[in-house]
């Protein structure tokens, strides 16, 4: 069983240091809360092949980077110290002080305006940025019933698992990057680097070129006479599409009602409400705030339209399954569900269960389609780079044999 090391502090505020065996670090944070105590550090001690010791440090400084809040470790820890005692402006205090750069700067702040009166969720609505706003309206219900500890930490176990799927998707999409940047690169060090340089030859030569060769020397001195821009060119006008589709309301709701008929981008946008409205109502969140939060931490205009107006009927006491239903976008298994939950009396419970479901088949298609493409990328790359060479060292054999 693996063995860490901790700093923690007592009841009466006191520092103490020790080992303790359990099977992952979340179980050695249970286990010392138990026994009284609030972990500021955890390490897990291993054993190298030799022998050695070695240390995998876990300590809040490092998992609190300056320039990005890690919401879930963050939001665990001030959880951890509020059920064990600790009061928000001491806690927040510890927390500010264990953390570095702006990320301190953002949690002292918080801490001076509740100091002065303000509630904790006002306090974290000033840095809106750092912050979901979904996670704001739970932590204000919480205060209101007194249990803001458990919310934090349920919080922090959602996000936790939130970002193990994201981590999983980033991780998928790193290849076939890999393999477009290096196939790009590689041909555009043959055109602005090698086709230049035996230019020269082909034209004292005088012979009539291929159509392929006189093709790619064109692009070869296009690209060769912009420079550096070359490349940044292309980059500049993918970001300016970008920031087009983002900023014009137009052409974002047009792009998001053309997404939303893929499957994949249904499953997605639908499995991240599901996940965040099951898991509000299970706070205790009703249900029409809770809808209002989920339909804002989710990126499509689209979706958002239709839940905006599904939420306006479920205020009059109509049930949600049943707007949703008579939008008629949504999958007949997912209105199912809902209905079933709601006739159950769990629909946060079953919003969860689907949640995980729709984030699977997100993840199993995710994966077959970057397994399709890998050779498929290999495949393309080949041929460019193949056509690219055939085109330069053609003219090049040609020339070979008139010299004989």
């Amino acid at each position: 069983m693996p063995t860490f090391q901790y700093q923690a502090l007592t009841a009466q505020g006191k520092k103490r240091k020790g080992f303790i065996e359990a099977e992952s670090q979340t179980r050695a944070m249970i286990l010392l809360q138990n026994d009284g105590l609030t972990p500021l550090a955890l390490e897990s001690v291993r054993r190298k092949p030799r022998g050695e010791r070695r240390k995998l440090s876990f300590s809040l400084s490092e998992l609190l980077p300056g320039r990005k809040i890690n919401i879930s470790e963050s939001f665990y820890y001030l959880g951890m110290l509020l059920q064990s005692g600790t009061s928000l402006s001491q806690s927040l205090d510890m927390l500010g002080r264990m953390s570095s750069g702006k990320t301190s700067r953002i949690w002292l702040d918080i801490r001076d305006t509740v100091e002065s009166g303000e509630a904790f969720s006002e306090a974290l609505k000033r840095h809106g940025k750092s912050f979901e706003s979904v996670y704001i309206g739970m932590i204000r219900v919480a205060e209101s019933v007194g249990s803001l500890g458990p919310i934090l930490e349920q919080i922090a176990r959602y996000e936790e698992a939130r970002g193990e799927v994201t981590g999983r998707l980033y991780t998928a999409m790193v290849y076939p990057i890999v393999i477009m940047l290096v196939g790009f690169g590689a041909a555009y060090f043959l055109l602005t680097g090698v086709l230049p340089k035996i230019a020269a030859i082909f034209e004292s030569s005088k012979q009539t070129l291929p159509l392929n060769t006189r093709v790619l020397m064109s692009i070869g001195e296009f690209f060769a006479s912009l420079g550096p821009a070359g490349i940044l060119v292309p980059l500049i006008l993918l970001l300016l599409i970008s920031v087009s589709f983002r900023k014009i309301p137009t052409l974002h709701n047009w792009l998001d009602k053309t997404l939303w008929k893929a499957p994949l981008v249904q499953r997605h946008v639908l499995a991240r409400f599901s996940g965040l409205l099951g898991f509000q109502l299970q706070a205790g969140v009703p249900m029409v705030q809770a809808l209002d939060s989920a339909a804002e931490a989710v990126n499509s205009n689209f979706f958002k339209k239709h839940i905006q107006a599904a939420r306006a009927e479920v205020a009059t006491g109509q049930p949600l399954h049943k707007v949703l239903a008579d939008q008629g976008i949504y999958p007949e298994l997912y209105i199912m569900t809902l209905s079933t939950g709601q006739k159950s009396g769990k629909l946060g419970e079953f919003l969860q269960r689907i949640s995980q479901v729709l984030e699977k088949e997100v993840d199993n298609i995710v994966k077959r389609l970057v397994a399709l493409s890998e050779p498929l990328l290999i495949l393309v790359v080949g041929l460019m780079i193949g056509f690219i060479v055939l085109a330069i060292m053609g003219p090049i054999f040609d020339l070979s044999k008139i010299i004989r």
